[in-house]
């Protein structure tokens, strides 16, 4: 792995909430995430909301890595980023 740049604290802290959003979206699609007893319309209302914020978090993370990709002129699936060091690799 080549180092590209050090991210910004605001760079790391975009990337850390994004990826905690589509940590707790996901959660929140367990089928078990609402009581059995729920009634159809409540569960059906909250798994759509919930696939919704799946979604929305999903493209945080994707518009993320395609603006870093996009300034450094790689592939976006290319990138790996440190938290310890904030630092930005490129798999070569």
């Amino acid at each position: 792995m080549k180092t590209l740049a050090v991210l910004t604290r605001d760079d790391i802290r975009s990337l850390e909430i994004a990826i905690n959003k589509t940590t707790c979206a996901q959660q929140a699609l367990r089928a078990n995430a609402i009581p059995a007893n729920a009634p159809k319309t409540a569960a059906d209302k909250y798994f759509r909301e919930a696939m919704f914020a799946c979604a929305d978090a999903q493209y945080l993370q994707e518009y993320f890595w395609r603006d870093l990709a996009r300034r450094y002129g790689v592939e976006q699936t290319r990138l790996r980023v440190d938290f310890n060091t904030s630092k930005l690799f490129i798999n070569e």
